[in-house]
């Protein structure tokens, strides 16, 4: 079965996560900023609602407004991806019609995490609901939030259901970039990077595009890892990963999308109120993280400035 790739996929995607009030309820003006942070530096691509955009504490309804409300504010200038995790199979494919009305190119499906499902069960809910979905699916791989569906599971979903085109790995599994690649030797597929530590590893090995939190906070950090490859400087490319594997390293302590906020408030923007109030420890950490930061932050947009392979 060949699959084919819409080549809107390539290139990197930011994962935004969501502002949200002290009641839980999304801010959505200050996600309108969030938007425009990103277009302003480069990002072509937005992924909404997954994992960073925290959608298990987001009521469908929520969800449904914030993807009519960036696909409205985009307007053509970037391409959406929304991610339609669910613990009942009936939302998973309500939250997928409203990503055709917004335009979405692509879907991004991870298993449900609540119920103790068998594997066999697991990968027929997933095979079964895909098959169903109005736009091509990516199998979203995130283990440490879900139920794990197993990559080799993952790859024969791909192999097997028409609807699914590829998938997005943020299990953070460095040996998995190889049983991909073989898996994309085989028949072409799309490989989508999570995990920001092996973005330049994943695309050495032929993964198509990134979809990163990282590049909803620091853009700068992301793109040009991407683009010194597309420039063929590998060199610049590798000196770039150690850059971000510094930042990453400085956020190490803090859930992905807390560190996303805390980077994004330095520069600026309004995130609101986290989901659940720091300890002690960690609020000293956090300050800690912003100071360093923000004395990072010249540095990275000097370095963003500097035209690939120069």
């Amino acid at each position: 079965m060949v699959k084919h790739i819409p080549r809107e996929l390539v290139g990197v995607f930011a994962a935004l996560p969501t502002p949200f009030g002290s009641d839980g309820n999304p801010l959505l003006e200050a996600l309108d900023a969030l938007v425009e942070f990103g277009l302003d530096r480069g990002l072509k691509g937005i992924c909404l609602g997954g994992a960073t955009g925290e959608y298990a504490v987001c009521s469908v309804e929520h969800r449904l407004e914030m993807f009519r409300r960036v696909a409205r504010r985009i307007k053509g200038r970037a391409q959406l991806i929304c991610a339609i995790g669910g613990e009942h199979a009936g939302q998973v494919r309500q939250l997928a019609r409203a990503a055709v009305d917004c335009g979405a190119m692509a879907l991004l499906f991870p298993p449900p995490g609540f119920l103790p499902y068998a594997q066999d069960d697991l990968v027929d809910i997933m095979g079964q609901v895909s098959a169903d979905l109005p736009l091509p699916v990516l199998i979203y791989n995130i283990p440490q939030c879900t139920r794990d569906l197993g990559l080799a599971n993952i790859l024969r979903l791909i192999a097997t259901v028409p609807n699914i085109i590829g998938l997005k790995d943020s299990s953070g599994q460095k040996s998995n970039l190889a049983a991909i690649a073989e898996a994309q030797a085989q028949s072409p597929l799309a490989f989508i990077i999570g995990s920001d530590d092996l973005l330049l590893e994943a695309f050495e090995q032929g993964a198509v595009g990134s979809i990163s939190g990282i590049a909803g906070a620091c853009p700068e950090l992301i793109l040009p890892v991407y683009e010194a490859l597309r420039a063929g400087n590998k060199e610049q490319a590798h000196a770039l990963q150690a850059r971000l594997d510094e930042f990453i390293f400085h956020i190490r302590d803090f859930p992905s999308p807390w560190a996303m906020k805390l980077a994004l408030q330095v520069r600026g923007l309004d995130m609101g109120a986290l989901a659940w109030p720091m300890g002690s420890k960690l609020y000293q950490k956090a300050r800690k993280f912003q100071d360093w930061f923000a004395g990072q932050i010249p540095a990275y947009e000097t370095a963003a400035a500097t035209p690939a392979g120069a």
